[in-house]
């Protein structure tokens, strides 16, 4: 395998790492307002 094709594998598993992590902390964060929902002032 070249160097260029290392490259590309590294750079697309780093990417899939980090959607990932930012898709988690979504659903983490829909999870927490779901269970904790924010107080109205009134």
């Amino acid at each position: 395998m070249g160097l260029m094709e290392l490259g590309l594998e590294v750079m697309v598993l780093g990417l899939v790492g980090v959607f990932s992590v930012l898709i988690l902390f979504y659903f983490m964060i829909k999870l927490l307002l779901k269970a904790f929902p924010p107080e109205e002032e009134s």
